[in-house]
């Protein structure tokens, strides 16, 4: 996309006169341009940046609003608990939320957020990195406080933990030995990356796992995933990649690939597992459903809980939004939207009847304290607040 074509689109955007093409266009233009780029666009359009397409109409009052309180002169860094979040990079600073029933889009630029002032025992840090390694003679390696370095040791294969993600080393020696299997476990609030003995690289979101050998042998390479796991595969055609997906402890599906990249989401707490192929092909099948269906890329297979496979196509970019940091509520409900809180924050969470049907859309980072991620959601109408300290209650 040159920059005329850009200039043409997002004055087209701002409008509601675009077609799908051109706005896929730009989203692989924001993806691949470099961050000065993106931020001039953001300082230029930001205004029209983000809405959820075919929702274009937009409240500037209420974003002149929240624009107006994000840039109210810096304070001075004051002598208490509450903490001031800053990011890397302008997406993370960004908060967007929209919500479509009433057909507001919000964005929250890149300003210094001011500190919610709350009692030190209210506020919640965000999730971080860290999850528990269960070796193949069933002892635990907590990951979460070590260095980097080697963790355990395993009939002659390395676990070796580095920077947040763990790999796996092999000695030479007896080809006859056995693998051991190991299993990654996150709880609430954590999120993991490990590399497979084969190269695979695994991606876990909270309350999640993998189980996997220190080394594949024979001709597949297995594993079993449960909760949400995001997977790019090195590519062996002699040795086929499959994945056991396991949901409230029973065998959901099977994955079958090559080389690719793909998420799942098996969360027993969601309506249907789903499986959403970002690139390369899959096999997906069930258990009682003898059909196999083969995914192509942004197609996504949703499994329900009799078995039966359909097929439509996802936004693969707000699929794996958590694995880039961000939360992305595309046309979700409330409900959802509690649930990813609760696993994320370590939070209970409670939704009145008044507001059960209400639907969201946007994106917000996840490294916001909870209180700052509270003030985002009220400030764009999903009204919400603490209670009994450690719950979030969602109320008209």
């Amino acid at each position: 996309m040159t920059k005329e074509q850009l200039d043409t689109f997002l004055k087209d955007y701002a409008t509601g006169n675009y077609s799908q093409q051109e706005y896929q266009a730009f989203r692989h233009w924001m993806a691949s341009a470099s961050l000065t780029e993106q931020q001039e666009v953001l300082d230029k359009y930001g205004e029209e940046l983000f809405v959820i397409p075919g929702k274009p109409s937009m409240d500037l009052r209420r974003i002149a609003m929240i624009e107006s309180a994000l840039d109210e002169a810096d304070w001075e860094k004051e002598e208490s608990s509450a903490r001031i979040v800053t990011f890397r990079r302008w997406w993370a600073a960004a908060a967007v939320l929209v919500l479509m029933g009433a057909g507001t889009a919000l964005m929250l630029h890149q300003h210094k957020v001011k500190p919610v002032a709350v009692a030190q025992k209210q506020d919640v840090p965000p999730g971080k990195d860290g999850a528990v390694l269960i070796l193949g003679d069933g002892s635990k390696v907590v990951l979460d406080s070590l260095g980097n370095g080697i963790v355990a040791h395993q009939n002659g294969a390395s676990v070796v933990l580095d920077s947040g993600k763990i790999g796996y080393a092999l000695a030479g020696g007896d080809e006859n030995r056995e693998p051991q299997f190991n299993t990654l476990t996150t709880p609430i609030g954590r999120q993991f990356k490990v590399v497979l003995p084969d190269g695979t690289t695994v991606w876990l979101n909270a309350q999640s796992s993998v189980k996997y050998p220190t080394f594949f042998k024979g001709d597949d390479r297995i594993v079993e995933v449960s909760g949400e796991v995001y997977m790019e595969v090195a590519q062996d055609e002699k040795h086929p990649f499959k994945v056991n997906i396991k949901r409230a402890d029973k065998h959901t599906a099977l994955v079958e690939v090559l080389g690719t990249h793909f998420n799942i989401n098996a969360y027993p707490d969601e309506s249907s597992c789903k499986i959403t192929l970002v690139q390369g092909a899959v096999m997906v099948s069930a258990p009682e459903n003898k059909k196999k269906e083969l995914l192509k890329p942004d197609q996504q297979a949703s499994i329900s809980e009799t078995q039966q496979i359909s097929i439509q196509y996802a936004n693969t970019e707000s699929v794996t939004a958590w694995k880039n940091g961000y939360f992305d509520f595309e046309e979700n409900d409330l409900p959802m939207l509690a649930r990813q809180l609760t696993r994320w924050y370590g939070i209970e969470t409670k939704i009145t009847d008044k507001v059960s049907d209400t639907r969201v859309g946007g994106k917000i980072s996840r490294n916001l304290m909870l209180a700052d991620m509270i003030k985002v959601l009220n400030q764009a109408g999903v009204n919400c607040r603490i209670e009994d300290y450690n719950k979030l209650v969602f109320v008209p």
